[in-house]
């Protein structure tokens, strides 16, 4: 009979967990050395945070991650990476060690307790969509089984603590007894009335558009979705948490809307004139639309995510989100859109040798170099917003656009290496993100993981002096592409476009971590930035 560790792990590698990042600490060293037998590679980070970051990454493009800690000073150190994953719904399964049931009676204090052995349990409570304490052998198993379905179906973070007396206990679980754990089930009845409405809606309407949600590719929807609107001629457009959804060199694909001001006007014009909008998966978050209320008629729209379905006024309730977009993606539309489409923009860069380098000459280079095999992973800030007006592939875009925690992204290429090794992570961070993060580039290294690291080097907090201009936006700067004297691999400096374009060719040839020192002007912004920033700084102002 195996152990609750065992049974655990092996319920890890059958939910296709493949590597677990983390820290080892006492409380959770068994569990760790048990892994060694295991499927399950553990991923030595060099931070906790960062661990989680490195689990939020993976979840994005496996479908489910897992980070392993120990008690309180590991663990609490998750908080804020797995927070994110809470608001962006990425499931991430969080382990923690913890002092055993027997050591809790002793006369004396253990190491790492604050206030109550329970007290990390609670904490983790409000960001997770399940929690639990493995406490007793003859429920572990429903337990631990309830704790991934429930990653499954929220599409959000998990905790389970396992004290680590109880982690090598025999487990006990006698599913013709206990049952197995499962989510909530459609009422078909209200599906079909709802596809039915919609079909008809679609049919009858002008200017159909579908806003593709961040939701459709957590549930890996995003390839049935193309396919349909292919079918029926429907334009799309995604959000900045949701870009690469779809493809964005696919025929379909008019672009990104960001709100009133600072969409294109094209994507604007689109979504907002849009007689039929299918708003899919979609989180409307203040940067998704500029930071104001949702210019589009509510009463012209669809919305369907993992929260509710509602058809224009109509509420449809008990109807699951994957539900509804698998049968509304059989569906075949009797009448087919007409709409024309925005003109795609031929991507070309011609190199102005000598030519001091600016913030937006750095990203036209960059989205003329991406290929199908590199995913983006973009840091906060300007990096963000930059990378806003890049093309890229399906699925091969990662950033926290609306939890929007600094630090998240040379993790994040941890992450993305480790879920798939064939795509070449191309990383846009900060300098101040990475002074945060920097030490993880020691990961990539550890795990063969060539990433092409740029350095946006402005000299401080670009997007905040953007907002509000003063010293607290200074900070010391580094010669950030020196640090693979130390670590290993290859670094670079540009300060002009010829120097940009050699790092490139060398960084591009390279079968190791890269990392490029790009300075510019701490007052150069991209043109991003200046559309989605302005009416942010007014609010601040």
């Amino acid at each position: 009979m195996p152990s609750v560790s065992e049974f655990l792990i092996e319920r890890l590698e059958n939910a296709g967990v493949g590597h677990i990042p983390g820290v080892p600490g006492d409380y959770i060293l068994n569990f760790i050395k048990k892994l060694e037998k295991s499927k399950i590679k553990f991923v030595n980070t060099t931070d906790e945070s960062h661990a989680g970051f490195v689990a939020d990454a993976y979840a994005r493009l496996k479908g489910i991650g897992c980070v392993c800690t120990t008690y309180n000073v590991g663990t609490l150190k998750l908080c804020n990476a797995i927070a994110g994953a809470y608001a962006e719904r990425s499931p991430v399964i969080v382990l923690s060690g913890s002092p055993g049931l027997k050591e809790r009676n002793e006369d004396f204090l253990l190491h790492h307790v604050v206030k109550s052995f329970d007290n990390q349990q609670k904490i983790f409570k409000n960001i997770t969509c399940y929690s639990v304490i493995l406490e007793d052998p003859t429920k572990a198993g429903y337990q631990i089984d309830e704790a991934i379905e429930a990653a499954r179906h929220h599409k959000q973070p998990v905790y389970i603590e396992i004290p680590r007396d109880v982690a090598d206990l025999p487990i006990k679980y006698d599913v013709y007894r206990q049952g197995t754990p499962k989510s909530v089930k459609t009422d078909n009845e209200n599906l079909k009335e709802a596809i039915d409405e919609v079909k008809l809606w679609i049919a009858s309407s002008q200017r159909p558009v579908i806003l593709a949600g961040v939701q459709l590719t957590r549930f890996g929807l995003g390839g049935k979705l193309v396919r349909w609107a292919e079918k029926n001629n429907i334009p799309m457009v995604t959000t900045l948490l949701s870009k690469s959804t779809i493809n964005e060199h696919h025929y379909l694909f008019a672009g990104l809307y960001s709100g009133n001001h600072t969409s294109q006007p094209e994507v604007k014009e689109l979504v907002e004139n849009s007689d039929c909008l299918l708003v899919l998966g979609e989180m409307l978050t203040d940067i998704a639309l500029g930071f104001e209320s949702p210019k589009f008629n509510k009463r012209q729209t669809i919305e369907c995510s993992i929260e509710e379905l509602k058809v224009r006024n109509h509420s449809y309730q008990n109807v699951c989100f994957t539900d509804f977009c698998e049968a509304l993606f059989k569906q075949e539309i009797a009448q087919k859109s007409s709409q024309k489409l925005p003109a795609k923009k031929i991507q070309v860069f011609t190199v102005e040798r000598d030519k001091k380098l600016t913030t937006q000459r750095f990203f036209d280079r960059v989205n003329c170099m991406l290929t199908d095999n590199m995913a983006v992973v973009a840091d906060i800030g300007e990096c963000l917003f930059g990378a806003a007006d890049l093309t890229v592939q399906h699925h091969n875009f990662i950033s926290p656009a609306f939890y929007s925690s600094m630090g998240s992204a040379i993790p994040g290429a941890v992450g993305v290496g480790l879920a798939k090794p064939s795509v070449r992570p191309i990383v846009l961070v900060g300098d101040g993100a990475f002074q945060m993060s920097c030490t993880e580039l020691s990961t990539l290294i550890s795990n063969n993981i060539n990433a092409i690291v740029f350095v946006l080097n402005n000299k401080g907090y670009t997007t905040e002096r953007f907002l509000l201009e003063g010293k607290f936006n200074d900070i010391k700067n580094w010669n950030y592409h020196r640090i693979t004297d130390m670590i290993g691999g290859w670094g670079a400096f540009a300060s002009t476009e010829s120097e940009l374009e050699s790092a490139i060719e060398t960084a591009l040839k390279n079968n190791t971590l890269s990392v490029i020192n790009v300075s510019v002007d701490q007052n150069d912004t991209s043109n991003a930035l200046r559309r989605m920033a302005t009416d942010l700084a007014k609010r601040i102002n």
